[in-house]
């Protein structure tokens, strides 16, 4: 029987039908309990530097990163609602990884067009899962979220992009190029990466084409442009926002250098690591061969380990696997067990020549993509290997294109299906993990009971109790003492970027004024350089004396500010077990001004003296 009519027997059919519906399920329930939980926790440093950074970007003229001028415009017109900000990160990623997903698996097997219900179905199932970038539970659109999702953008493009100059080449050129934007927009590092890996590929892949390539450039430069003239009004005060930027993260020493990024990470995995990508490519291969081989009984098998792999995800989705097991920071890691057995597989039934059928091309894509968590990653102090899990999404792209020649050979990508609901499987156990152990909070999200409503706009969330009370307490003794929403604080807790925003404060200097680095009262004082002295004058002061980031108090004495002699005391209160990753409560103060006068002459007085 030929390979063809045995995919169009009874079993390989009621098993393709079966598949496409868990698959389908599989994705809606994913979906949505990431849609359920997007109103659900905070964290007190990173996500307030990105709430911050959104809400009000233009108050800084010195930034590395300006991902938040590209999410200001969604913050606006959500009206500041928090929620509804992540929801719509976690929609536009979805959608982006969806689109990519299809074009792939169009573009190395046209001939799977046939069955666009199953070729949609895999699309979104493996789309969903994008959501390994949420693997700390950070939803709050951030430099990382909009890194990604130019990654999405340029991977669509080069997929489009063929040496003839047709319409599709066209709009494959410009996606390359708004993609390279939203890269350096998101992270320089990664726009550079993304760079030399996108040239490389069309030159290897023998794509390349001068017109379609100066087209796809100029598709950068042009909205980049645009965007040097709408927050700075001129290029020359944009590259000097850049520059500012890099000396000041410089300052940090948090191992930024140029020297410190061009690095070879490792990675480790323990016992329960390696046992489980084990487990994914055992079931993932069973569930593969059993739908590709040709006996009703290997099918019945095969589609014995899909439900399996889809009662994992559905378990984890509804609760009832409350806790996986300690799995380390590398368990995301196990995506690879999917991209091996697609490997297996590959070289399993592509016989008599396995992997005959892919072309130059092929192999060039599958080896982009298998770097481009790395290009993702690069820039950033963590080990690559751990940050560029949350680019995962693509390695398993990588694998799919070794199977495209089995995809032609039948015109359809029915027997991927189990393949996607093992990715599904691996991504719930990430996202249970990050329900569980949220990034920097003390307790399962699942576990919060506490609404309130935080911010300019009040948006609602649901907090800790712990949490909760710590917010509430703040804002409260902030407005007893006459704060009102708008007027500037400095923050020297070096932590707290959150509270500031819960408190509808002006958060001047910087988005987050970082303490506990070497360099942190270096950066504080270039930072607050960059304040007029009438915004440092009419300033409050957060001081938490004993805690872990606190940013030494001389710093007002660098501004011209004398502290606290100028002040009053506003209000105390403590923070949350476990706010800022710290277990231990610490205890936060508030300082009115009371002098402005004198401290604007002082300020005024230093900066005359240093100009000097």
């Amino acid at each position: 029987m030929a390979l063809s009519e045995n995919y169009k027997s009874a079993p390989v059919a009621g098993s393709s039908h079966a598949m496409t519906g868990l698959t389908l399920a599989a994705t809606m329930l994913i979906l949505g309990w990431v849609l359920k939980y997007s109103s659900y926790g905070i964290e007190f440093t990173d996500e307030g530097f990105h709430l911050v950074s959104i809400s009000n970007p233009f108050i800084y003229d010195f930034s590395i990163t300006q991902f938040g001028f590209v999410y200001h415009p969604l913050y606006v017109l959500l009206g500041g609602d928090i929620a509804a900000l992540r929801q719509a990160n976690i929609l536009v990623t979805f959608a982006l990884a969806g689109g990519l997903a299809h074009t792939l698996l169009v573009a190395v097997a046209p001939e799977s067009r046939a069955n666009d219900v199953v070729l949609c179905a895999a699309a979104a199932g493996l789309a969903t899962s994008v959501f390994a970038l949420f693997d700390s539970w950070l939803l709050t659109p951030s430099y990382y979220s909009l890194a990604l999702q130019s990654l999405l953008v340029t991977s669509i493009g080069m997929l489009m992009f063929e040496p003839a100059w047709n319409w599709r080449s066209v709009a494959g050129s410009m996606l390359i190029g708004a993609g390279g934007w939203l890269a350096f927009m998101a992270k320089p590092s990664t726009a550079g990466a993304l760079a030399v890996g996108t040239l490389v590929y069309l030159i290897v892949s023998k794509k390349f084409q001068l017109r379609l390539l100066l087209l796809a450039i100029t598709s950068a430069v042009v909205p980049l442009l645009l965007s040097a003239f709408v927050i700075d009004g001129s290029l020359r005060k944009f590259v000097e926002r850049l520059q500012l930027g890099l000396e000041f993260g410089q300052y940090l020493g948090g191992g930024h250098t140029f020297t410190e990024l061009l690095r070879i990470d490792s990675f480790w995995l323990n016992g329960k690591d390696k046992l489980l990508t084990q487990l994914v490519f055992l079931a993932t291969f069973i569930a593969v061969w059993g739908f590709l081989s040709r006996r009703s009984v290997s099918v019945i098998v095969s589609l014995i380990a899909a439900v399996s792999l889809f009662l994992v995800t559905a378990l984890l989705v509804f609760g009832q696997i409350p806790k996986v097991a300690e799995l380390g920071q590398f368990q995301g890691l196990s995506f690879f067990g999917v991209v091996y057995a697609a490997a297996l597989a590959g070289l399993a039934f592509g016989r008599p020549r396995p992997f005959k059928g892919l072309s130059v091309a092929h192999w060039s894509i599958a080896c982009l993509f298998l770097i481009t968590p790395h290009m993702y990653a690069f820039g950033t102090n963590v080990n690559y290997w751990e940050s560029g899990i949350q680019a995962g999404f693509f390695w398993l792209l990588a694998g799919i294109v070794l199977l495209s020649p089995i995809a032609r050979e039948r015109s359809n990508w029915s027997f991927l299906l189990p393949l996607v609901l093992a990715a599904q499987a691996v991504t719930a156990t990430l996202l249970q993990t990050a329900l569980e152990q949220p990034f920097r909070q003390p307790q399962s999200l699942k576990l919060n009971d506490s609404p309130i409503n935080l911010g300019p706009h009040r948006s609602e969330l649901i907090l800790s109790k712990a949490y909760a009370s710590y917010i509430s307490d703040a804002v409260m003794a902030a407005k007893n003492s006459g704060f009102k929403p708008g007027d500037p604080v400095i923050d020297l807790s070096g932590q707290s970027p959150t509270l500031l925003y819960a408190m509808g404060a002006e958060s001047i200097g910087a988005a987050w004024m970082i303490g506990g680095y070497t360099g942190s009262l270096k950066y504080a004082t270039a930072v607050m350089g960059r304040v007029s002295c009438e915004k440092l004058a009419a300033a409050w002061v957060l001081v938490e004396a004993t805690g872990p980031r606190s940013i030494p108090t001389e710093l007002m004495a660098d501004m011209g500010a004398m502290f606290p002699q100028n002040y009053k005391h506003a209000g105390t209160w403590s923070t949350a077990d476990g706010a800022g990753g710290y277990i231990a409560s610490r205890v936060q103060e508030l300082y009115r001004p009371i002098n402005p006068a004198d401290t604007l002459k002082a300020c005024k007085a230093l900066r005359d003296k240093d100009a000097e």
